[in-house]
Protein backbone atom coordinates (compact mmCIF):
# COMPACT_ATOMS: atom_id res chain seq x y z
CA UNK A 1 0.00 0.00 0.00
CA UNK A 2 1.28 3.51 -0.57
CA UNK A 3 0.60 5.14 2.87
CA UNK A 4 2.93 8.38 3.98
CA UNK A 5 5.66 8.03 6.41
CA UNK A 6 3.58 9.31 9.32
CA UNK A 7 1.40 6.05 8.80
CA UNK A 8 3.94 3.95 9.31
CA UNK A 9 5.26 5.95 12.67
CA UNK A 10 1.84 4.62 14.43
CA UNK A 11 3.01 1.10 14.68
CA UNK A 12 5.77 2.38 17.04
CA UNK A 13 3.33 3.07 19.28
CA UNK A 14 1.77 -0.08 19.48
CA UNK A 15 0.12 -2.93 17.29
CA UNK A 16 -2.68 -1.56 15.05
CA UNK A 17 -3.76 -2.23 11.56
CA UNK A 18 -5.55 0.03 8.61
CA UNK A 19 -8.72 -1.27 8.00
CA UNK A 20 -12.35 -0.88 5.62
CA UNK A 21 -13.01 1.62 3.08
CA UNK A 22 -9.30 3.43 2.76
CA UNK A 23 -7.78 -0.13 2.21
CA UNK A 24 -10.24 -0.80 -0.67
CA UNK A 25 -10.24 2.58 -2.00
CA UNK A 26 -5.76 2.14 -1.71
CA UNK A 27 -6.62 -1.23 -4.25
CA UNK A 28 -9.02 0.48 -5.88
CA UNK A 29 -6.78 3.59 -6.29
CA UNK A 30 -9.14 5.77 -5.06
CA UNK A 31 -8.17 8.65 -2.91
CA UNK A 32 -9.41 8.92 0.60
CA UNK A 33 -9.15 11.00 3.51
CA UNK A 34 -11.04 8.96 6.06
CA UNK A 35 -9.45 6.07 7.40
CA UNK A 36 -10.14 3.40 10.04
CA UNK A 37 -7.62 1.59 12.22
CA UNK A 38 -8.37 -1.41 14.46
CA UNK A 39 -6.48 -1.30 18.09
CA UNK A 40 -5.85 -4.72 19.73
CA UNK A 41 -6.10 -3.10 23.67
CA UNK A 42 -6.70 0.35 24.82
CA UNK A 43 -7.40 2.43 21.56
CA UNK A 44 -8.26 5.48 23.88
CA UNK A 45 -5.05 5.38 24.95
CA UNK A 46 -3.77 4.79 21.46
CA UNK A 47 -5.47 7.45 19.71
CA UNK A 48 -4.54 10.01 22.22
CA UNK A 49 -0.71 9.04 21.66
CA UNK A 50 -1.12 9.41 18.05
CA UNK A 51 -2.56 12.72 18.90
CA UNK A 52 0.05 13.85 20.79
CA UNK A 53 2.79 12.37 18.95
CA UNK A 54 0.23 14.61 15.40
CA UNK A 55 -0.06 17.88 17.51
CA UNK A 56 -3.71 17.43 17.17
CA UNK A 57 -6.64 16.79 19.54
CA UNK A 58 -8.26 13.49 20.06
CA UNK A 59 -12.40 13.23 20.27
CA UNK A 60 -13.84 10.47 21.66
CA UNK A 61 -17.62 9.80 19.99
CA UNK A 62 -20.50 7.59 21.05
CA UNK A 63 -20.14 5.60 24.05
CA UNK A 64 -19.39 2.14 25.13
CA UNK A 65 -18.62 -0.73 23.17
CA UNK A 66 -19.50 1.91 19.88
CA UNK A 67 -16.94 4.45 20.69
CA UNK A 68 -14.12 5.57 18.52
CA UNK A 69 -11.53 7.93 18.83
CA UNK A 70 -11.04 10.59 16.08
CA UNK A 71 -7.77 12.40 15.47
CA UNK A 72 -8.17 15.13 13.02
CA UNK A 73 -4.52 15.61 11.09
CA UNK A 74 -5.04 18.19 8.72
CA UNK A 75 -7.48 17.26 6.01
CA UNK A 76 -7.01 13.73 7.34
CA UNK A 77 -9.49 11.90 9.85
CA UNK A 78 -8.09 8.81 11.42
CA UNK A 79 -10.79 6.78 13.52
CA UNK A 80 -9.40 4.57 16.23
CA UNK A 81 -11.67 1.53 17.46
CA UNK A 82 -10.85 -1.28 20.04
CA UNK A 83 -10.10 -4.23 17.15
CA UNK A 84 -13.38 -6.90 18.11
CA UNK A 85 -12.83 -10.14 18.48
CA UNK A 86 -9.28 -12.17 19.85
CA UNK A 87 -7.77 -11.75 16.49
CA UNK A 88 -7.91 -9.13 13.21
CA UNK A 89 -9.24 -12.20 11.31
CA UNK A 90 -12.23 -12.34 13.96
CA UNK A 91 -12.86 -8.60 13.98
CA UNK A 92 -12.83 -8.66 9.45
CA UNK A 93 -15.61 -11.39 9.98
CA UNK A 94 -17.76 -9.25 11.85
CA UNK A 95 -17.84 -6.17 9.04
CA UNK A 96 -20.99 -5.16 6.62
CA UNK A 97 -19.09 -6.15 3.21
CA UNK A 98 -16.23 -7.92 2.02
CA UNK A 99 -14.68 -5.32 0.07
CA UNK A 100 -14.33 -3.65 3.26
CA UNK A 101 -12.98 -6.29 5.22
CA UNK A 102 -9.76 -5.84 4.41
CA UNK A 103 -7.02 -4.78 7.10
CA UNK A 104 -3.38 -4.01 6.35
CA UNK A 105 -0.74 -4.47 9.23
CA UNK A 106 1.13 -1.30 9.18
CA UNK A 107 3.95 -3.45 11.61
CA UNK A 108 4.63 -6.35 9.00
CA UNK A 109 3.45 -4.19 6.10
CA UNK A 110 0.57 -7.47 5.77
CA UNK A 111 -2.33 -7.17 3.77
CA UNK A 112 -4.96 -9.61 5.65
CA UNK A 113 -7.76 -10.84 3.75
CA UNK A 114 -10.30 -13.20 5.35
CA UNK A 115 -13.48 -12.82 3.83
CA UNK A 116 -12.52 -13.10 0.03
CA UNK A 117 -12.65 -9.55 -0.25
CA UNK A 118 -10.07 -9.23 -3.08
CA UNK A 119 -11.90 -11.42 -5.19
CA UNK A 120 -15.20 -9.65 -5.01
CA UNK A 121 -13.31 -6.39 -5.44
CA UNK A 122 -11.54 -7.37 -8.97
CA UNK A 123 -14.89 -8.89 -9.80
CA UNK A 124 -16.53 -5.43 -8.62
CA UNK A 125 -19.25 -7.02 -6.29
CA UNK A 126 -20.78 -5.92 -3.13
CA UNK A 127 -21.21 -9.02 -1.10
CA UNK A 128 -22.25 -9.18 3.03
CA UNK A 129 -19.91 -11.03 4.84
CA UNK A 130 -22.67 -12.36 6.65
CA UNK A 131 -26.46 -12.37 7.10
CA UNK A 132 -26.14 -10.96 10.56
CA UNK A 133 -24.60 -8.04 9.55
CA UNK A 134 -27.88 -6.84 9.09
CA UNK A 135 -29.53 -7.19 11.73
CA UNK A 136 -26.64 -5.82 13.53
CA UNK A 137 -26.75 -2.63 12.30
CA UNK A 138 -29.89 -2.52 9.32
CA UNK A 139 -28.10 0.66 7.40
CA UNK A 140 -25.94 -1.56 6.00
CA UNK A 141 -28.70 -2.76 3.54
CA UNK A 142 -28.99 1.16 2.21
CA UNK A 143 -24.89 1.46 2.39
CA UNK A 144 -24.69 -1.23 0.23
CA UNK A 145 -26.43 0.33 -3.00
CA UNK A 146 -24.06 3.49 -1.60
CA UNK A 147 -21.66 1.19 -2.32
CA UNK A 148 -22.61 0.27 -5.54
CA UNK A 149 -23.31 3.44 -6.97
CA UNK A 150 -20.60 4.72 -5.85
CA UNK A 151 -18.18 1.99 -6.66
CA UNK A 152 -19.92 0.97 -9.92
CA UNK A 153 -20.40 -2.58 -8.63
CA UNK A 154 -23.23 -5.03 -8.67
CA UNK A 155 -24.78 -6.04 -5.28
CA UNK A 156 -24.62 -10.09 -5.71
CA UNK A 157 -28.09 -11.91 -5.95
CA UNK A 158 -27.40 -13.48 -2.38
CA UNK A 159 -27.60 -10.50 -0.44
CA UNK A 160 -30.40 -8.73 -2.48
CA UNK A 161 -32.18 -11.71 -1.29
CA UNK A 162 -31.29 -10.96 2.32
CA UNK A 163 -32.23 -7.38 1.91
CA UNK A 164 -35.72 -7.93 0.56
CA UNK A 165 -36.21 -10.42 3.50
CA UNK A 166 -35.13 -7.95 6.12
CA UNK A 167 -36.00 -4.84 4.13
CA UNK A 168 -38.60 -3.82 7.38
CA UNK A 169 -35.63 -3.62 9.41
CA UNK A 170 -34.35 -0.33 8.19
CA UNK A 171 -37.35 1.68 9.93
CA UNK A 172 -35.03 1.29 13.09
CA UNK A 173 -32.15 3.71 11.22
CA UNK A 174 -32.57 6.90 12.31
CA UNK A 175 -33.52 9.25 9.96
CA UNK A 176 -30.31 11.35 9.19
CA UNK A 177 -28.23 8.30 8.90
CA UNK A 178 -30.74 7.20 5.96
CA UNK A 179 -30.72 10.70 4.26
CA UNK A 180 -27.25 10.36 4.56
CA UNK A 181 -26.68 7.31 2.49
CA UNK A 182 -29.34 8.35 0.56
CA UNK A 183 -27.52 11.72 -0.51
CA UNK A 184 -24.18 10.07 -0.75
CA UNK A 185 -25.70 7.70 -3.66
CA UNK A 186 -28.15 10.00 -5.59
CA UNK A 187 -24.66 12.14 -5.92
CA UNK A 188 -23.98 9.39 -8.48
CA UNK A 189 -24.86 10.21 -11.32
CA UNK A 190 -25.89 7.44 -12.43
CA UNK A 191 -27.65 6.77 -9.23
CA UNK A 192 -31.52 5.72 -11.14
CA UNK A 193 -30.51 1.56 -11.82
CA UNK A 194 -29.92 1.50 -7.97
CA UNK A 195 -32.98 3.26 -7.02
CA UNK A 196 -34.69 1.10 -8.82
CA UNK A 197 -32.90 -1.77 -7.97
CA UNK A 198 -33.61 -0.78 -4.23
CA UNK A 199 -37.47 -0.42 -4.73
CA UNK A 200 -37.79 -4.20 -6.45
CA UNK A 201 -35.41 -4.92 -3.25
CA UNK A 202 -38.95 -3.73 -1.50
CA UNK A 203 -35.97 -1.34 0.74
CA UNK A 204 -37.45 1.75 -1.28
CA UNK A 205 -41.19 1.72 -0.26
CA UNK A 206 -39.87 1.20 3.11
CA UNK A 207 -37.86 4.19 3.51
CA UNK A 208 -40.67 6.00 1.54
CA UNK A 209 -44.14 3.97 2.18
CA UNK A 210 -46.21 7.46 0.96
CA UNK A 211 -44.82 6.15 -2.33
CA UNK A 212 -46.72 2.57 -2.11
CA UNK A 213 -50.41 4.03 -3.05
CA UNK A 214 -48.57 5.17 -6.30
CA UNK A 215 -48.29 1.91 -7.48
CA UNK A 216 -51.43 1.20 -9.85
CA UNK A 217 -52.42 4.77 -9.49
CA UNK A 218 -53.50 5.10 -13.13
CA UNK A 219 -53.42 8.59 -14.64
CA UNK A 220 -55.31 8.41 -18.14
CA UNK A 221 -54.05 8.05 -21.51
CA UNK A 222 -51.84 11.15 -21.55
CA UNK A 223 -49.05 9.14 -18.93
CA UNK A 224 -49.56 5.86 -20.19
CA UNK A 225 -48.13 4.75 -16.86
CA UNK A 226 -49.20 4.39 -12.96
CA UNK A 227 -48.09 7.03 -10.33
CA UNK A 228 -45.16 5.53 -9.39
CA UNK A 229 -43.82 4.01 -12.92
CA UNK A 230 -43.63 7.46 -13.94
CA UNK A 231 -42.01 9.05 -11.00
CA UNK A 232 -39.29 6.27 -11.48
CA UNK A 233 -38.79 7.58 -15.15
CA UNK A 234 -39.41 11.16 -14.51
CA UNK A 235 -36.39 10.27 -11.75
CA UNK A 236 -34.11 9.09 -15.11
CA UNK A 237 -35.08 11.39 -17.05
CA UNK A 238 -33.93 14.19 -14.78
CA UNK A 239 -31.09 12.52 -13.76
CA UNK A 240 -29.88 12.59 -17.59
CA UNK A 241 -30.61 16.20 -17.54
CA UNK A 242 -28.68 17.29 -15.06
CA UNK A 243 -25.45 15.66 -16.68
CA UNK A 244 -25.43 17.89 -19.48
CA UNK A 245 -28.40 20.81 -18.20
CA UNK A 246 -27.14 23.27 -20.44
CA UNK A 247 -27.83 21.15 -23.42
CA UNK A 248 -31.01 21.97 -23.31
CA UNK A 249 -30.47 26.17 -23.55
CA UNK A 250 -26.80 26.39 -24.45
CA UNK A 251 -27.05 29.91 -23.72
CA UNK A 252 -27.48 29.44 -20.48
CA UNK A 253 -24.84 26.92 -19.69
CA UNK A 254 -23.22 29.34 -16.69
CA UNK A 255 -26.42 30.56 -14.65
CA UNK A 256 -28.02 26.74 -14.61
CA UNK A 257 -24.46 25.62 -13.35
CA UNK A 258 -24.06 28.23 -10.86
CA UNK A 259 -27.87 27.44 -9.52
CA UNK A 260 -27.28 23.41 -9.57
CA UNK A 261 -23.67 24.41 -7.25
CA UNK A 262 -24.80 25.78 -4.71
CA UNK A 263 -26.86 23.30 -1.24
CA UNK A 264 -26.72 19.81 -2.98
CA UNK A 265 -29.48 21.23 -5.76
CA UNK A 266 -28.62 18.31 -8.27
CA UNK A 267 -29.75 15.55 -5.26
CA UNK A 268 -32.55 17.82 -4.10
CA UNK A 269 -33.97 17.92 -7.49
CA UNK A 270 -33.86 14.04 -7.52
CA UNK A 271 -35.65 14.05 -4.81
CA UNK A 272 -38.12 16.34 -5.49
CA UNK A 273 -39.24 14.83 -8.62
CA UNK A 274 -39.30 11.45 -7.29
CA UNK A 275 -41.82 13.10 -4.68
CA UNK A 276 -43.06 15.20 -7.30
CA UNK A 277 -46.91 13.48 -7.78
CA UNK A 278 -46.97 11.72 -4.24
CA UNK A 279 -50.47 14.12 -3.94
CA UNK A 280 -51.73 12.23 -6.85
CA UNK A 281 -53.54 9.27 -4.72
CA UNK A 282 -55.71 11.12 -2.55
CA UNK A 283 -56.78 13.64 -5.38
CA UNK A 284 -57.66 11.69 -7.74
CA UNK A 285 -61.13 11.73 -9.58
CA UNK A 286 -62.91 10.51 -12.83
CA UNK A 287 -65.15 13.68 -14.22
CA UNK A 288 -68.40 13.19 -15.96
CA UNK A 289 -66.29 12.85 -19.14
CA UNK A 290 -64.61 9.76 -18.06
CA UNK A 291 -61.42 12.25 -17.41
CA UNK A 292 -59.17 11.14 -14.65
CA UNK A 293 -58.14 14.55 -12.77
CA UNK A 294 -55.84 15.06 -9.80
CA UNK A 295 -56.96 18.61 -8.94
CA UNK A 296 -55.10 19.97 -5.89
CA UNK A 297 -52.33 17.38 -5.92
CA UNK A 298 -49.60 19.98 -5.68
CA UNK A 299 -50.75 20.60 -2.35
CA UNK A 300 -51.03 17.46 -1.10
CA UNK A 301 -48.01 16.25 -2.22
CA UNK A 302 -46.11 19.18 -0.73
CA UNK A 303 -47.92 18.66 2.29
CA UNK A 304 -46.41 14.98 2.27
CA UNK A 305 -43.26 15.93 0.84
CA UNK A 306 -42.96 18.03 3.75
CA UNK A 307 -43.87 15.10 5.85
CA UNK A 308 -41.13 12.88 4.56
CA UNK A 309 -38.45 14.97 4.59
CA UNK A 310 -39.10 16.19 8.49
CA UNK A 311 -39.10 12.51 9.32
CA UNK A 312 -36.05 11.43 7.24
CA UNK A 313 -34.26 14.38 9.45
CA UNK A 314 -33.28 16.67 6.44
CA UNK A 315 -31.94 20.32 7.31
CA UNK A 316 -34.87 23.02 6.78
CA UNK A 317 -33.61 24.40 4.25
CA UNK A 318 -33.66 21.01 1.90
CA UNK A 319 -36.68 20.39 3.29
CA UNK A 320 -38.45 23.72 2.06
CA UNK A 321 -36.88 23.26 -1.50
CA UNK A 322 -37.81 20.02 -1.84
CA UNK A 323 -41.42 20.95 -0.95
CA UNK A 324 -41.12 24.08 -3.27
CA UNK A 325 -40.59 22.12 -6.22
CA UNK A 326 -42.98 19.56 -5.67
CA UNK A 327 -45.95 22.46 -4.91
CA UNK A 328 -44.76 24.52 -7.85
CA UNK A 329 -44.04 21.87 -9.91
CA UNK A 330 -46.56 22.42 -12.61
CA UNK A 331 -46.46 25.88 -13.04
CA UNK A 332 -44.41 25.96 -15.81
CA UNK A 333 -46.61 23.65 -17.43
CA UNK A 334 -49.88 25.73 -16.95
CA UNK A 335 -47.91 28.25 -18.47
CA UNK A 336 -47.07 26.89 -21.36
CA UNK A 337 -50.44 25.37 -21.62
CA UNK A 338 -51.60 29.46 -21.96
CA UNK A 339 -48.99 30.32 -24.23
CA UNK A 340 -50.05 26.98 -26.90
CA UNK A 341 -53.32 28.26 -26.37
CA UNK A 342 -52.48 32.02 -27.39
CA UNK A 343 -53.78 33.01 -23.89
CA UNK A 344 -50.80 33.96 -22.19
CA UNK A 345 -49.27 37.77 -21.94
CA UNK A 346 -46.15 39.47 -21.17
CA UNK A 347 -47.49 40.13 -17.56
CA UNK A 348 -48.35 36.58 -16.90
CA UNK A 349 -44.42 35.74 -18.05
CA UNK A 350 -43.46 38.62 -16.06
CA UNK A 351 -45.68 37.69 -12.71
CA UNK A 352 -44.42 34.05 -13.34
CA UNK A 353 -40.40 35.43 -13.34
CA UNK A 354 -40.54 37.71 -10.72
CA UNK A 355 -42.16 35.66 -8.40
CA UNK A 356 -39.71 32.52 -8.49
CA UNK A 357 -36.54 34.36 -9.80
CA UNK A 358 -33.33 32.29 -9.88
CA UNK A 359 -35.39 29.47 -8.50
CA UNK A 360 -37.08 29.23 -11.99
CA UNK A 361 -34.25 27.15 -12.98
CA UNK A 362 -35.12 24.25 -10.91
CA UNK A 363 -38.80 24.02 -11.77
CA UNK A 364 -38.17 24.47 -15.48
CA UNK A 365 -35.74 21.38 -15.61
CA UNK A 366 -37.89 19.35 -13.29
CA UNK A 367 -40.64 20.40 -15.92
CA UNK A 368 -38.80 18.83 -18.99
CA UNK A 369 -38.05 16.09 -17.19
CA UNK A 370 -41.79 15.48 -16.27
CA UNK A 371 -42.84 15.88 -19.67
CA UNK A 372 -40.31 13.24 -21.05
CA UNK A 373 -41.48 10.96 -18.45
CA UNK A 374 -45.20 10.65 -19.97
CA UNK A 375 -45.81 8.13 -22.96
CA UNK A 376 -48.11 10.42 -25.03
CA UNK A 377 -45.84 13.38 -25.39
CA UNK A 378 -43.92 13.27 -28.76
CA UNK A 379 -40.72 14.98 -30.01
CA UNK A 380 -42.80 18.08 -31.17
CA UNK A 381 -44.64 18.96 -28.02
CA UNK A 382 -41.32 18.60 -26.11
CA UNK A 383 -39.41 20.46 -28.53
CA UNK A 384 -41.87 23.07 -28.48
CA UNK A 385 -42.00 22.85 -24.56
CA UNK A 386 -37.97 23.62 -24.37
CA UNK A 387 -38.48 26.64 -26.67
CA UNK A 388 -41.05 28.29 -24.71
CA UNK A 389 -39.24 27.91 -21.90
CA UNK A 390 -35.92 29.08 -23.14
CA UNK A 391 -38.35 32.56 -23.97
CA UNK A 392 -38.69 32.37 -20.00
CA UNK A 393 -35.37 32.19 -19.13
CA UNK A 394 -34.57 35.09 -21.82
CA UNK A 395 -37.10 37.41 -19.97
CA UNK A 396 -35.63 36.53 -16.51
CA UNK A 397 -31.46 36.59 -17.51
CA UNK A 398 -31.54 39.97 -20.31
CA UNK A 399 -34.77 41.48 -18.84
CA UNK A 400 -35.74 41.14 -15.57
CA UNK A 401 -33.21 40.19 -13.71
CA UNK A 402 -30.98 43.20 -14.56
CA UNK A 403 -34.31 45.51 -13.87
CA UNK A 404 -34.85 43.66 -10.12
CA UNK A 405 -31.50 44.61 -9.38
CA UNK A 406 -32.39 48.35 -9.88
CA UNK A 407 -33.76 50.82 -7.23
CA UNK A 408 -37.13 50.70 -7.38
CA UNK A 409 -38.72 53.94 -8.94
CA UNK A 410 -40.73 54.88 -6.09
CA UNK A 411 -41.02 54.02 -2.15
CA UNK A 412 -43.36 54.25 0.24
CA UNK A 413 -42.49 57.07 1.92
CA UNK A 414 -42.59 58.80 -1.56
CA UNK A 415 -46.29 58.25 -1.96
CA UNK A 416 -46.81 59.15 1.44
CA UNK A 417 -45.50 62.78 0.92
CA UNK A 418 -46.56 63.13 -2.46
CA UNK A 419 -50.01 62.08 -1.67
CA UNK A 420 -50.84 62.83 2.20
CA UNK A 421 -51.61 59.20 2.70
CA UNK A 422 -51.48 57.60 5.81
CA UNK A 423 -49.35 53.83 5.95
CA UNK A 424 -51.54 51.38 5.38
CA UNK A 425 -52.09 48.07 3.29
CA UNK A 426 -52.97 50.28 0.15
CA UNK A 427 -49.16 52.12 0.37
CA UNK A 428 -47.72 48.25 -0.29
CA UNK A 429 -50.90 47.67 -3.21
CA UNK A 430 -49.69 50.76 -4.86
CA UNK A 431 -46.00 49.63 -4.73
CA UNK A 432 -46.20 46.20 -6.11
CA UNK A 433 -48.25 47.85 -9.50
CA UNK A 434 -45.63 50.45 -9.70
CA UNK A 435 -42.97 47.75 -9.57
CA UNK A 436 -44.99 45.68 -11.67
CA UNK A 437 -45.52 48.33 -14.23
CA UNK A 438 -41.57 49.09 -14.39
CA UNK A 439 -40.87 45.29 -15.08
CA UNK A 440 -43.16 45.04 -17.57
CA UNK A 441 -41.96 48.17 -19.49
CA UNK A 442 -45.04 50.35 -18.75
CA UNK A 443 -43.78 52.76 -16.61
CA UNK A 444 -40.24 53.95 -17.27
CA UNK A 445 -39.70 56.93 -14.65
CA UNK A 446 -40.50 58.24 -11.10
CA UNK A 447 -42.42 61.20 -13.02
CA UNK A 448 -44.61 58.72 -14.84
CA UNK A 449 -44.92 56.46 -11.67
CA UNK A 450 -46.46 59.01 -9.80
CA UNK A 451 -48.93 59.78 -12.49
CA UNK A 452 -49.63 56.64 -12.71
CA UNK A 453 -50.58 55.98 -9.08
CA UNK A 454 -52.51 58.86 -8.94
CA UNK A 455 -54.68 58.13 -11.64
CA UNK A 456 -55.06 54.51 -9.81
CA UNK A 457 -55.90 56.34 -6.71
CA UNK A 458 -59.10 58.26 -8.89
CA UNK A 459 -60.54 55.09 -9.96
CA UNK A 460 -60.57 53.75 -6.50
CA UNK A 461 -62.32 57.02 -4.87
CA UNK A 462 -65.46 54.84 -4.81
CA UNK A 463 -63.91 51.96 -2.57
CA UNK A 464 -63.04 54.90 0.26
CA UNK A 465 -60.01 57.25 -1.25
CA UNK A 466 -60.88 60.40 -2.18
CA UNK A 467 -59.76 61.52 -5.16
CA UNK A 468 -57.13 64.50 -5.38
CA UNK A 469 -58.10 67.87 -6.30
CA UNK A 470 -56.73 70.25 -7.79
CA UNK A 471 -57.31 72.84 -4.89
CA UNK A 472 -55.30 70.14 -2.70
CA UNK A 473 -52.45 70.58 -5.01
CA UNK A 474 -52.25 66.84 -6.12
CA UNK A 475 -52.97 65.04 -2.09
CA UNK A 476 -55.40 63.15 -1.51
CA UNK A 477 -56.32 61.85 2.32
CA UNK A 478 -58.14 58.27 3.50
CA UNK A 479 -61.96 58.71 4.74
Amino acid sequence: MKLGPHFYSLSQIGPVYLVGGSVRDDILHRFSKDHDFAVPGDARAFANKVATQLGARMIEIGKDNKALYRVISGDEVLDFSPMAGKSIEDDLKKRDFTINALAYDLRSKRLIDAVGALDDIRSKTIRLVSQEAVSADPLRMLRAFRLAAVLGFRIEPETLAVINKQSFLVAESAGERITAELFKMMKVEGSFHYVKQMFQAGLLTRIIPELEPCRGCLQGEIHGWDVFEHSLRAYQEMETILINPGGLWPRFVKPIANYLQAHDRKVLLKWAILLHDLGKPQTRSVDQRGRVRFLGHEEEGGRLARRICARLRMSGQDRSYVTFIVQNHRRPLLLFDAHQRANLGSRGIVRFVRKFQDDLIGLLLHSVADQRAKASVGPESLSALITFLEQIFSTYFFDLKPKLAAARLVTGHDLIRHFNLEPSELIGRLLEKVEEGRLNGEIRSKKEAIEQVSRWLQLEGDAGIEPATPSSGGLCSIR
